[in-house]
C-alpha cells in the first residue's frame, strides 16, 4: 500500500504513482530544495501536501514531483497558510513591484503603495476566501507571477489617476454630505474652499505608508486584526501605526488650515473639532482614487 502521504498526492493530483519509493524521495528532496532556499521559512509537509498536490503535473509522480518548482511552491503553500515567518520571506519577492514600476514609469509613492497593497491582496485570506497567493500554480517563476500581477495593478492605479476627479470637488461633496448640522454648514459656507485645500495638502503631506493604512482601514473596511494580518505584525503595532496616520492627517490639516485662514492654530481648534469626526467621509473619495 503507498504511504499516506504519496497517496494524498496522488489523490489531489490524479498522477499516477508509479513507484511509491521513488515518489517519497522525490518528495524529500523537494521539502529539502524548500529549506536550503527559504531557511528562515517554518514548513509544515501537510500544508505543503495539501497546497502543492493539485498542482502537480506529469506522467508519474516522482517525475512530476522533481519538475514541480519546489522553493516557490513551497513558499507560497507557506504563505496560504498563514505561516508568518513565508510572509516575511514573501517580502522578498515583492521586490518585484520595483522592477514593475520600472516599466511601468510608475513613481516612488505608487510603487509603494502598491507594494503593501499586494502584499495584503496576495497573503490575506479575507471572507472566507483564500490569499491571491492560492492563485499560483507554479507554471512559472514565482517572481515572474508577482511581476506580472504588481505591473497589471500598477496600470490599474495609473489609469485611475489620469479620470481622478478634481479633488477640490470631490471634498466639497463629502464635506457637503453632513445633512442639517447648522454648525456644520457654517463651517461649510465660511470655510469651504479653504478646509478642501488645506486638507487635500495635508493628505499629500502624507507618507506612503500611512496614506496606505488610511486606504485599507477607511476605504476597504479592514479591521486592525487584518492589517496586523497583513504587516505580519501584532494587532496592538497595527492599531498604533492606525492611529499615528490618523493623527498625522488631523494634526497636518490643522496646520494647513491655520495657515490658510492666517489663524494661530488654537484658535481654529473648534473648526478642526467639527471636522475631525467627519474625516473618514471627507478622505473616502479621495482615498478611493489614490
Amino acid at each position: 500500500m503507498p504511504s499516506d502521504r504519496v497517496q494524498r498526492l496522488a489523490t489531489a493530483s490524479g498522477v499516477e504513482i508509479g513507484s511509491e519509493a521513488a515518489a517519497d524521495a522525490a518528495w524529500q528532496q523537494l521539502v529539502a530544495r524548500a529549506r536550503d532556499a527559504w531557511p528562515a521559512v517554518a514548513f509544515d509537509e501537510g500544508a505543503l501536501v495539501e497546497f502543492i498536490g493539485p498542482r502537480l503535473a506529469g506522467v508519474d509522480l516522482p517525475s512530476a514531483i522533481a519538475a514541480c518548482p519546489a522553493a516557490d511552491m513551497a513558499l507560497a503553500a507557506a504563505c496560504v497558510a498563514q505561516e508568518p515567518t513565508a510572509h516575511a520571506a514573501f517580502d522578498t519577492v515583492l521586490t518585484e513591484v520595483d522592477a514593475a514600476g520600472s516599466s511601468t514609469g510608475a513613481t516612488k509613492d505608487l510603487v509603494t503603495e502598491v507594494k503593501q497593497l499586494l502584499r495584503l491582496q496576495l497573503l490575506v485570506a479575507k471572507d472566507g476566501k483564500p490569499p491571491g497567493i492560492a492563485g499560483y500554480h507554479g507554471k512559472g517563476p514565482l517572481r515572474g507571477w508577482v511581476r506580472i500581477t504588481a505591473t497589471r495593478e500598477l496600470i490599474r492605479h495609473k489609469k485611475k489617476q489620469a479620470r481622478e476627479t478634481p479633488i477640490e470637488k470631490s471634498l466639497e461633496e463629502a464635506i457637503g454630505a453632513g445633512g442639517n448640522d447648522p454648525l456644520l454648514e457654517q463651517l461649510k459656507a465660511e470655510y469651504r474652499s479653504e478646509f478642501a485645500i488645506a486638507l487635500r495638502e495635508a493628505i499629500a503631506d502624507l507618507s506612503a505608508e500611512d496614506r496606505t493604512l488610511l486606504q485599507q482601514q477607511i476605504v476597504e473596511g479592514l479591521s486592525i486584526d487584518e492589517l496586523g494580518a497583513a504587516y505580519g505584525v501584532h494587532r496592538a503595532t497595527a492599531a498604533r501605526w492606525y492611529n499615528r496616520a490618523r493623527a498625522a492627517l488631523v494634526a497636518a490639516t490643522h496646520k494647513r488650515l491655520a495657515e490658510r485662514l492666517k489663524m494661530p492654530v488654537d484658535q481654529i481648534e473648534s473648526v478642526i473639532r467639527l471636522v475631525q469626526s467627519r474625516l473618514d467621509a471627507s478622505v473616502i473619495r479621495y482615498l478611493k482614487e489614490g
